[in-house]
């Protein structure tokens, strides 16, 4: 495994963290605004979700009003949807993201006016605001990385000349440069120094360089032990 795909799978865990945060904060949040879900008679599991709750009140006064939570969670998953990875949809068009988007601001902050309304609402605009980041993010990798595979960043200019002598190997080449190809040259004019050819199995090695040195080398007059 590369240290890209690494670095990869560690963003998407940290990207599934604060998601998961944030949805949790929006849980708490329905659950601190809706005495009427809370039991009865709790027991000791209720007893100490309370406790915990009222204590992480006090301290950062997260749950004093019902935006306070729901602004950081949105924040939290705003933050998610910059990491996420995906194919992308050519039927996702920017108005349909200002729908969802408007959409979900609008059922994520509706105010507490029936506790089951509260619930629905709330649900129906995080995942209205998930889908509509997902795509804003996608769109905008897409848009920003033209250059998908980095062409023009690791491109550069090469030898165009073919520097030829008694003792030389020129291999033919093709490079990428400035938005088109251009024919060039790799030039082994002293090849009594040392040559290494490394590749993986099947790139050619044999066949582009090998070949070439021993055929040009023949055509020389001199001899050559190949092992």
């Amino acid at each position: 495994m590369s240290q890209q795909e690494d670095d990869l799978r560690a963003l998407a865990k940290i990207m599934d963290f604060l998601r998961a945060i944030s949805i949790v904060l929006v849980v708490i949040n329905i659950y601190w605004f809706c005495p009427e879900l809370h039991p009865t008679q709790p027991d000791n599991f209720f007893q100490i979700v309370d406790k915990v709750l009222n204590g992480f009140d006090r301290s950062c006064h997260m749950f004093h009003s019902q935006y306070t939570a729901k602004w950081f969670a949105l924040l939290l998953l705003a933050l998610s949807c910059f990491g996420t990875k995906g194919v992308k949809n050519e039927d996702i068009t920017w108005r349909t993201i200002w729908l969802f988007l408007g959409a979900g601001l609008v059922l994520y902050l509706m105010p507490k006016l029936h506790y089951t309304l509260y619930i629905m609402c709330t649900a129906a605009g995080v995942i209205c605001l998930l889908m509509a980041g997902n795509w804003i993010s996608r769109i905008l990798r897409n848009n920003l990385m033209t250059d998908v595979f980095n062409n023009e960043n690791e491109s550069f200019q090469q030898e165009t000349r073919k520097i030829d002598n008694k003792y030389s190997i020129n291999l033919p080449t093709r490079f990428y440069y400035k938005k088109k190809w251009n024919d060039g040259w790799i030039n082994v004019v002293n090849p009594f120094r040392a040559t290494i050819v490394l590749g993986t199995p099947g790139s050619g090695k044999s066949y582009a360089v090998v070949n070439n040195f021993l055929k040009q080398q023949i055509e020389k007059g001199f001899a050559l032990y190949c092992y």
